[in-house]
């Protein structure tokens, strides 16, 4: 595989990708909306319940596609330096790459843990939605 089927594929991948995330942020308004309507209307427990549970998958699967960004970077410098490896001329550009996303001939496994910031927005994001529901809106 060349260094532009590479870039190809990781871009192929992206879009993908970014096809879901923009459904499952779609989703996550749509539990946050759910969680508000049923905080001013005083939702029962299995109103409440349903919210949980539906935001709890929302931020799951969110989390997922977030994971699959991370992942489609790291395959690619995986790529690009198995190319390296096998003596193939590689662009500065991606030179870069490996050496930005650490990029070793080791396969890179899909990791469901987030970073630092992709944690900060799932724990805030889990608040305004199942925090909110169930300890209030004053919290």
């Amino acid at each position: 595989m060349s260094e532009v089927e590479i870039y190809s594929q990781m871009s192929n991948s992206l879009m993908a990708t970014a096809l879901f995330g923009i459904l499952w942020a779609f989703l996550l308004w749509v539990a946050g909306r759910s969680a508000s309507i049923a905080i001013e209307g005083g939702a029962g427990i299995l109103m409440k319940i349903a919210v949980t549970v539906f935001g709890l998958v929302s931020l799951f699967q969110f989390n997922l596609v977030a994971s699959y960004v991370r992942f489609s970077f790291e395959t690619a410098a995986h790529s690009l330096a198995v190319l390296k490896a096998s003596g193939a001329e590689i662009s500065a550009r991606g030179s870069v790459m490996i050496e930005n996303i650490g990029g070793t001939i080791d396969v890179p496994a899909l990791s469901l843990t987030p970073d630092l910031i992709s944690s900060l927005f799932i724990l805030s994001v889990g608040y305004l939605i199942i925090g909110r529901l169930w300890l209030g809106p004053k919290i």
